[in-house]
């Protein structure tokens, strides 16, 4: 586990001065990033081997409105893994200890060369240390859009800052375009209650990116970012506004 606290900057805020969730995600990603390091699987443990984590899907709730400039603490750790994945939880409190967002991330290895899975290996096997019981159960992420068309599209034109290590598009990129395909007056004045995200195929610099919208329950929204090159979803995502 690590815990590590961060100066939120004033260019992380939004219009209205709030902390957002990309801002939590972004967090969170470097954490994680940190607390790998200390496991002996982070980036430059991995990429020795031509090898590197590719988080597949992601859960995650916002547990307060409107959420000032201040120091966050993040807390995360490696949960638990599988033949193939790997699960890891986080927490995010605020300066006072007022848990601000949590959830959970699931990551797989791949063979960079190869681009093919590798199977987790068993030091990271023996960490397990987390009964399945006792973790939050995994949302489904396989739910069939609605039938009818999307209510609202928005399209996104990938840039180079956009790129993570790996030169793909960052994954708190998806969560953001996501959130930004709301119509404003759907969200404003909503807490984001929880968001689900999953990973489907990698997007680069240059890439058109059209996201659709489907209402799928009140306040609830199933949104689809499809690579206009080749039609293909890059990811999907799931957003519940409070």
């Amino acid at each position: 586990m690590i815990e590590k606290v961060f100066q939120v900057r004033f260019d992380e805020l939004n219009a209205n001065g709030y902390i957002p969730t990309v801002a939590f995600l972004k967090y969170f990603q470097q954490a994680a990033a940190l607390d790998s390091d200390q496991l002996g699987f982070g980036w430059k443990d991995l990429i020795k081997e031509n090898q590197a984590w590719v988080l597949t899907h992601i859960q995650a709730r916002t547990l307060q409105k409107n959420i000032p400039l201040q120091d966050v603490t993040v807390k995360t750790w490696h949960a638990c893994s599988d033949r193939l994945l790997s699960r890891r939880q986080f927490t995010i409190c605020g300066a006072d200890g007022t848990p601000l967002f949590e959830g959970s991330s699931w990551w797989t290895i791949i063979d960079i060369q190869k681009r093919r899975l590798i199977r987790t290996p068993q030091r990271l096997l023996d960490l397990n240390f987390t009964r399945s019981e006792e973790l939050e159960a995994e949302e489904n992420f396989k739910a069939p859009l609605p039938s009818e068309p999307p209510a609202h599209t928005l399209e996104i034109i990938t840039r180079e800052e956009d790129l993570d290590l790996n030169a793909h598009v960052n994954n708190t990129h998806y969560a953001a375009w996501a959130i930004q395909s709301v119509p404003k007056q759907m969200r404003e004045g909503r807490r984001l209650e929880r968001m689900l995200i999953s990973f489907k195929n990698e997007c680069r610099a240059g890439e058109k990116i059209t996201v659709g919208v489907y209402p799928c329950a009140e306040n609830a929204f199933w949104h689809t970012l499809t690579r206009s090159s080749d039609g293909k979803e890059a990811a999907r995502v799931y957003t519940r506004w409070a």
